[in-house]
């Protein structure tokens, strides 16, 4: 089984944006939608993990519905998955 790890945990503070870059709209679509476009249409992806900033799990969720993710297994906050990786490969 192949899954596609995305790592959407930025704030986009360094844009002096209110909105991650993340979620900034580019020809009437999320960054983050064309991205997991690209795994959703991926023959070799079985499953599609989002490792994203805490309070936007709802709305991530709510576009993988829009823009028919079907792949979209699991949505994380990006601390969660940032300390499971760190134990299991510096531990």
């Amino acid at each position: 089984m192949n899954i596609a790890l995305l790592t959407a945990g930025g704030s986009g503070t360094r844009m002096g944006n209110s909105i991650p870059k993340q979620f900034l709209t580019v020809y009437d679509k999320p960054i983050i939608v064309y991205t997991m476009e690209v795994f959703q249409n991926h023959p070799a992806i079985d499953k599609i993990i989002v490792a994203c900033k805490k309070g936007w799990e709802n709305i991530l969720e709510s576009y993988s519905k829009q823009y028919n993710i079907t792949k979209l297994a699991s949505i994380v906050e990006r601390r969660r998955v940032w300390t499971r990786v760190y134990k299991k490969y510096a531990g």
